[in-house]
């Protein structure tokens, strides 16, 4: 169905194809109408709920501030796992680093965000750091503490009240609260559930430090799994998820704030595939019987895990995930 829409990315006003998608995490199966830019491919809700925060229940997964068990290392690992972190990020120290390795291996956590670290160009750990939207426990924070980092900081409106975990601060503010200027900033599957999206990334560009980068992973429409499931995709997360960029619409939309990509990446699973495939089948994220919350009680396969992991690696090298992770830097 064609509608006259103006898209909130590009401002392209057109009869845009539109869609509409059912709460499906928890299954209200509440209807939501959402259209596609024939401009710029942006997927949006056409227009936002009101009563948005309705729909973050108590029980909603970033609320959970529960930490598990966690290894406290003693001061002498500390300093071992820091001499490792700042050889492999700003590739200093490498003899203090071979003889911590003789002792310690490099942390699982290290491999796991390194790349990211030395594309967002963080070469001291004394570099500060700002997560946008992480809820009331940052496990992105976790794991930079974890390798040695300490200046963290967390924003969050919709949690209960301040959080202080470990060397992590977490306030419950909005982003236009906030002057303090960061190293790297990062939004974590954030910006898609935020209602103005080149106004809060201005926000960002306002406080990087000269040389800061802002890392963000999002749901990608222009995907092998949106074109395979469409309006059952499980990224849609109606309502919650009010944009779904392209690859065109991001950029663009980075651009009209004054910042500039300059690396991106797929960073897809096979979660993408299987939730979707519940989604078609009816069954919720949440549901007692959902891979996701009960492997057991599921109705998939073997065989259909694998093939859901297959199809998750093939997108990710056609360049057709349905995540992406974008680095972009203050444009001159």
């Amino acid at each position: 169905m064609s509608v006259t829409y103006t898209c909130r990315v590009c401002n392209a006003r057109d009869q845009h194809r539109s869609f509409v998608v059912k709460e499906m995490m928890f299954g209200s199966r509440e209807e939501f109408t959402y259209f596609q830019c024939n401009a710029c491919d942006c997927l949006q809700i056409d227009s936002t709920p009101p009563d948005l925060g309705s729909y973050y229940p108590p029980n909603y997964y970033s609320y959970n501030d529960a930490v598990g068990e966690k290894h406290e290392r003693s001061w002498i690992e500390k300093t071992l796992v820091k001499w490792i972190t700042i050889n492999a990020i700003a590739g200093r120290g490498y003899k203090l680093s071979r003889f911590a390795q003789h002792w310690l291996q490099i942390p699982e956590e290290l491999r796991e965000v390194g790349p990211w670290l030395r594309v967002c160009k963080i070469d001291s750990l004394k570099a500060s750091f700002l997560d946008i939207g992480c809820g009331a426990r940052s496990r992105w924070l976790e794991k930079l503490e974890s390798i040695g980092f300490s200046n963290l900081f967390g924003v969050d409106p919709f949690i209960k009240q301040d959080v202080t975990a470990g060397k992590a601060e977490i306030f419950k503010r909005d982003i236009d609260e906030l002057n303090d200027r960061y190293d790297c900033i990062t939004l974590h599957h954030s910006l898609e559930h935020i209602p103005d999206q080149i106004g809060t990334l201005k926000k960002v560009r306002a406080l990087l430090t000269d040389g800061g980068v802002c890392l963000v992973r999002i749901p990608v429409v222009t995907s092998a799994v949106w074109d395979e499931y469409g309006v059952d995709w499980a990224e849609l997360d109606a309502p919650r998820h009010l944009y779904l960029h392209s690859l065109k619409s991001i950029e663009m939309a980075a651009e009209g704030a004054g910042l500039k990509m300059i690396a991106s990446s797929s960073d897809s699973t096979e979660f993408e595939f299987f939730a979707s495939e519940q989604y078609r089948r009816g069954i919720p994220l949440m549901a007692e019987n959902s891979f996701a919350k009960n492997p057991g009680m599921s109705d998939f396969t073997y065989r259909e895990m694998t093939t859901f992991k297959a199809k998750a690696r093939k997108a990710v090298s056609a360049g057709k995930g349905g995540r992406g992770c974008f680095f972009f830097v203050a444009s001159a």
